[in-house]
């Protein structure tokens, strides 16, 4: 019975890290940003902080021996996602934004976008081919500019947030802004 017990465990860990490690939309594994933070960032990012209205950023960036910190502001109705430095060589990323869930940022031209990660027609996390935003369970397809429909059964567009890029900090809006 304890050995069944823990045969059935290990089942449980594999099947998670599968899931964990599922690329969707193929191509590049992308960098999964939750709660502000990346494994493959060199610079430490502290914890967004809320105090009322007003946010702030700590970012603590280790050199040498020493230590510095420094305070930045959040710019109003963002929040902090990650440093730049994360994403390079990246054309996307999945975060998990505070009211939409499941999110993707894309690299546009250089120029990173952020949409929801579900699609619009059912429940299903879309993925970034390089070229457009695919939904693998019923084939819809989206521009990744505008996140407009360009192909199957979705109905409506991906809903978009604003990206704002500063002191090497990006941050997404809080609202849709599509």
């Amino acid at each position: 019975m304890v050995a069944g017990s823990f045969l059935a465990a290990i089942g449980v860990i594999a099947v998670w890290e599968l899931i964990e490690t599922r690329v969707p939309g193929g191509g590049q594994p992308p960098v999964s940003i939750i709660g502000g933070s990346s494994t493959q960032q060199s610079t430490t990012q502290g914890s967004t902080t809320s105090t009322g209205s007003q946010q702030s950023t700590t970012q603590t960036t280790s050199k040498s021996s020493r230590s510095s910190t420094t305070t930045q502001q959040v710019p109003p109705g963002y929040f902090f996602v990650t440093g730049i430095g994360a994403l390079a060589g990246k054309t996307y990323a999945y975060f998990n934004h505070p009211t939409q869930g499941l999110s993707m940022l894309v690299s546009v031209s250089g120029q990173w976008r952020a949409f929801s990660a579900t699609c619009t027609h059912a429940p299903c996390t879309v993925g970034y081919s390089g070229s457009q935003i695919q939904c693998p369970c019923h084939g819809g397809s989206f521009d990744p500019t505008t996140g407009a429909v360009t192909g199957g059964p979705p109905p409506t567009r991906l809903p978009e947030f604003g990206v704002v890029v500063q002191n090497s900090n990006l941050y997404v809006s809080s609202s849709i802004i599509n």
